[in-house]
């Protein structure tokens, strides 16, 4: 339930200090290894005026921001068309695909539809069809969503602060693809996987999955004291290691290692080249997330990735039917009623404060605290 009222709100013109740290995490305890730097961050009000590449524009410091769904999913676009307006932003839609109307002369490499569901076949194909765009348009930079998102009333002061985190691990990236128009997230960036369910740490990865030693990067950049960051045990989405690893409130920028989960996700003109090559021609034999982490873990093309976790843009699960949650994943004929909508490690939602929105009010917190 929603409760509690914020004692501070990140979208006001004011300075906060925000605490960021390199940390190679390669061994021993987290706590151990922190080195911190304090510097003045300035989350400013999106009533500011700001530039075509700031965070706090119209499409968040993207050139575009897509969202891929069913025509058919009226209710999605609804709630996201009421959700990105209260908090500043405009989206663009990519209809999705239905996997069963398509040719069998079309399906990618790899795919048998014996074995493998239509609808993650559909959700391949929307997916590449939004890379496609980027690169047919010749856009330099696109955020692409999943139809069932939600994120903070706050989203641009956490996008400020990602921006900065993700400028910084930029620089042992290499820089033979340099985007051609500013970015605040940087200039030489391929993906930011802004949106995922579940984290894999480069040094955790399993041994099927991990990646020649010449190519890891365990790097990550610490941001403490976020108060949009879940306290226990609302905080989730550490596949690999353990919160209590550290202090409450932290949000990890890191180079990612394995992610579960296509929620949002950014690509460069580069970016989506490379993307569209590998996703769209190379063969697709297991969910596009999987491929999609792949491409990142193993620098497909020499992919260069920063993600985030907590993430900023997560799967919301609205009050109502169960079986209407997702397009892919079918919840079966489940006519189970959900009574209470709610959204994992999202602390002021916006999907759950519209009622507080729409009227002028303050966001109010998904949990009392």
């Amino acid at each position: 339930m929603i409760a509690g009222r914020p004692s501070i709100t990140l979208v006001v013109a004011a300075v906060v200090f925000v605490f960021v740290v390199i940390s190679f995490l390669s061994s021993g305890s987290v706590r151990s290894q922190l080195r911190t730097t304090s510097s003045p961050t300035r989350l400013a009000s999106s009533a500011e005026k700001h530039g075509k590449s700031d965070v706090f524009n119209a499409t968040l410091g993207f050139e575009k921001v897509f969202v891929i769904g069913l025509p058919e999913r009226s209710d999605k676009r609804d709630a996201l068309t009421l959700m990105s307006s209260l908090t500043g932003f405009k989206l663009s839609w990519i209809d999705g695909v239905l996997g069963k109307t398509m040719s069998d002369k079309a399906l990618p490499l790899g795919w048998d539809r014996e074995t493998m569901q239509d609808s993650n076949l559909g959700s391949w194909r929307g997916h590449v069809n939004a890379m496609r765009r980027i690169v047919e348009d010749g856009i330099s930079s696109a955020l692409i969503l999943e139809d069932d998102m939600d994120w903070d009333v706050h989203v641009k002061g956490q996008l400020e602060q990602f921006s900065t985190a993700a400028r910084t691990l930029q620089k042992s990236f290499h820089r033979n693809q340099s985007l051609e128009s500013t970015s605040p997230y940087g200039q030489d960036w391929d993906m930011l996987w802004l949106g995922s369910c579940v984290t894999t740490f480069d040094e955790h990865l399993p041994e099927h999955l991990k990646v020649p030693e010449e190519q890891r990067d365990p790097r990550k950049v610490l941001i403490f004291d976020d108060p949009t960051v879940p306290l226990p045990p609302h905080i989730l989405a550490n596949g690999s290691f353990s919160w209590e690893e550290y202090p409450p409130r932290t949000r990890i920028v890191y180079v990612p290692g394995d992610n579960v989960c296509s929620f949002a996700y950014a690509l460069s003109a580069s970016g989506a080249q490379k993307a569209l090559h590998y996703m769209g021609l190379e063969g697709q034999y297991k969910p596009f997330d999987n491929h999609l982490s792949d491409l990142c873990r193993m620098r497909v093309d020499g992919m260069r990735c920063v993600s985030v976790v907590p993430s900023l843009f997560v799967h919301h699960r609205p009050k109502g039917k169960i079986s209407a949650d997702s397009d892919i994943n079918k919840a079966g004929q489940n006519q189970e009623m959900r009574e209470v909508g709610f959204t994992e490690n999202i602390v002021y939602s916006t999907r759950l404060n519209l009622g507080n929105l729409v009227r002028g009010l303050e966001p109010e917190k998904q949990w009392a605290e």
